[in-house]
């Protein structure tokens, strides 16, 4: 669903350039907007899962664990179709918490799931901070670093 949303926003928006070159605004405003709403759509998802997480949240404050399980499954559904590694990791958290007394073999279940998108973090930290592009962060007091140079 993700890739499917992404690849129609980079067709809308190279279509959107070649109308703006050729002079077809009208069709350019077209376009724009439809990528205008693909991505309220997007943002619209994840207020949704957040607003599902907060619910839960509530929910386990009430003592409704019931509700809670319910509005943590739809978040973390909806957090996996996005895909938005925050909200995956806050609603496995919440799962695990839930699951933990009813269902201990499902929380060890999330939990593992929990571990793999955490491992999948790190690596994905530790790959950007060895790309030299990192550099231009962390030159503050010191000479322009030279790796640099061939980005400016």
């Amino acid at each position: 669903w993700y890739q499917r949303r992404v690849r129609e926003a980079v067709v809308s928006t190279q279509s959107t350039g070649a109308a703006l070159v050729e002079g077809r605004l009208t069709d350019a405003k077209r376009k724009l907007r439809e990528t205008v709403v693909m991505a309220n759509k997007a943002d619209l998802n994840k207020l949704t899962s957040s607003a599902f997480l907060l619910l839960a949240h509530i929910f386990v404050d009430i003592g409704n664990q019931t509700d809670a399980l319910e509005m943590v499954k739809s978040a973390h559904e909806i957090a996996n179709r996005i895909p938005d590694i925050s909200l995956q990791m806050w609603s496995c958290k919440m799962l695990e918490q839930l699951y933990r007394t009813d269902q201990p073999e499902k929380s060890g279940e999330i939990r593992e799931l929990r571990e793999k998108l955490t491992a999948k973090i790190e690596k994905e930290s530790e790959e950007s901070t060895s790309l030299p592009e990192h550099n231009l962060l962390q030159w503050l007091d010191s000479e322009f670093p030279s790796s640099c140079m061939s980005m400016v």
